[in-house]
């Protein structure tokens, strides 16, 4: 008798390789009740599969989230962030097969579910064919590591861009000499042409939803709060996804609109708002009750997600490569701790909070190591922060019942 896990992965890897399959999938999300924007956002995203799983057409790269993602769009590249789609998975209810498939597979339980699980998609098939890997050596160490621990199993060239760890002159011409020699790599190994003009469009397209995506963070500011920050946890995935391709500039609008709506309406998304915050890192992917305890029982409002931040100046079209390295090492997870705590600091003042949370997602060594410097800079302007120890992708590593009852004490502490 056949194993119910197994047919569920011939079945999502067939409806993932399967033009027939995207379109089903497609025309059930249609179907559904959603937000304008998520309705951008899901059809994006089928666009890439369809791309990535089942077309020949363009190359496939697999790759971290901070490599720019103008880059692929500007080369005629397919971009596939294992991370991005690990969070997806989580989404859809697959955390334990990617998680339990790793444990299989030898990896250690220390090690970030985010990429435990990426792993063991990739050897259930969930994942698709990879003609290259590239990765930034900031921010996360294991990515890349994992990454090239991938293209080493399937026998495909691996790319790291060495990203330093200080914002200058010397790291941006550093940096953007590595981009030029991955250009070169990318046409030598993949058989691309590389066209300037089409590289300063994805640029042209980046900045104009940029533009909208500050408009989003402007209207935002608003009290009360227009949205739930629970529903803006995939934030993530679109800065670094979406940008340089036209779905970036309509799903920003979209977003843009529909927030201008709830407040001219007068209808937030959170009808009890007491205590506004400030949510640093990430949040489950998966549906739990954390965060409808916090919005809904609690009145915690999350003003602003330290990841929902626009970090880069507006992109240079005219030198497209030194703005894409400029992007990199302006990232404010890399380099000094202070850099990110003095970027909290000036978001919550902006989005008027009473204090902060800080979810620290196992595994992940480079946000909670820097968990007693951030408490103590906050601690210096007067601000709490919480620190609540979960998980993003494995629902069983999140304790809903010690985690609700820190949570109410913050706020009745704020309050």
């Amino acid at each position: 008798m056949n194993d119910p896990k197994d047919v569920r992965i011939r079945l999502l890897s067939w409806l993932l390789r399967s033009p027939l399959g995207l379109r089903l999938v497609q025309a059930l999300l249609a179907g559904r009740p959603q937000k304008p924007h998520h309705h951008v956002s899901a059809d994006f995203f089928l666009e890439m599969a369809r791309a990535a799983y089942a077309s020949r057409t363009r190359p496939v790269v697999w790759s971290n989230i901070f490599v720019p993602s103008e880059l692929f769009w500007g080369l005629g590249i397919v971009p596939f962030f294992p991370e991005t789609w690990a969070g997806l998975a989580a989404s859809m209810g697959l955390s334990a097969l990617g998680v339990s498939q790793a444990a299989a597979l030898g990896y250690p339980v220390d090690l970030c579910t985010v990429h435990r699980s990426a792993a063991g998609l990739r050897v259930s098939r969930l994942f698709p064919r990879m003609d290259a890997v590239v990765a930034t050596s900031h921010t996360c160490d294991l990515a890349s590591q994992m990454l090239s621990n991938f293209a080493h199993a399937e026998g495909k060239p691996f790319f790291l861009l060495d990203v330093p760890q200080r914002e200058n002159k010397e790291a941006v011409d550093y940096s953007t000499a590595q981009l030029q020699r991955l250009i070169e790599h990318w046409c030598e190994t993949l058989g691309i042409v590389f066209d300037l003009d089409r590289l300063r469009h994805a640029l042209h397209l980046s900045n104009k939803a940029r533009t909208l995506a500050l408009e989003v963070a402007m209207l935002r500011e608003a009290q009360p709060a227009p949205l739930r920050g629970s529903g803006m946890r995939d934030q993530l995935g679109m800065l670094t996804a979406m940008f340089g391709h036209p779905s970036g500039i309509r799903y920003y609008q979209t977003l843009r609109d529909y927030t201008r709506q709830r407040i001219t309406s007068s209808q937030p998304e959170q009808t009890l708002q007491r205590v506004r915050l400030y949510w640093m890192h990430l949040m489950p992917y998966f549906e739990s009750e954390l965060l409808s305890h916090l919005e809904d029982d609690l009145g915690g409002v999350v003003a602003w997600e330290e990841v929902s931040t626009i970090w880069w100046d507006e992109l240079d079209e005219r030198d497209p490569l030194r703005s894409l390295a400029r992007k990199m090492v302006s990232l404010f997870f890399n380099g000094p701790i202070q850099r990110r705590a003095e970027m909290a600091l000036r978001l919550i003042q902006r989005y008027h909070c009473q204090g902060a949370i800080h979810f620290s997602h196992w595994g992940c060594r480079q946000s909670a190591g820097a968990l007693h410097v951030l408490r103590a800079r906050l601690r210096q302007e007067g601000v709490p922060l919480l620190i609540l120890d979960g998980d993003c992708i494995d629902p069983s590593n999140l304790q809903l019942g010690p985690l609700h009852t820190r949570l109410e004490a913050f706020i009745e502490m704020l309050l």
